[in-house]
């Protein structure tokens, strides 16, 4: 999109956006226990269940740049992928 003529604020909104529905996605594909573990993650980092918008990582400080890079890496869950025997 970058080589094409389209903004770095353009690609960035792009790329979270597409990011957050490939997470809607995957959460209807994994284990609600899991999926709780990850939602009560992302609520107490960043507020809401599914994450940072764009707007917000730039009132974070994010270039543009910088949220075109990270919408692009998978996140960091921890441990929340390990279901235990409990809960599984």
């Amino acid at each position: 999109m970058l080589r094409s003529g389209a903004s770095q604020e353009d690609v960035a909104r792009w790329v979270v956006e597409q990011r957050n529905a490939l997470k809607h996605t995957y959460r209807d594909l994994t284990p609600a226990p899991v999926v709780d573990r990850i939602v009560a993650r992302t609520l107490a980092r960043y507020g809401n269940a599914i994450g940072p918008s764009a707007d917000q990582l730039r009132a974070a400080g994010k270039s543009w740049r910088d949220i075109i890079d990270s919408a692009s890496r998978p996140g960091d869950h921890g441990d929340a992928f390990l279901v235990s025997r409990r809960s599984a």
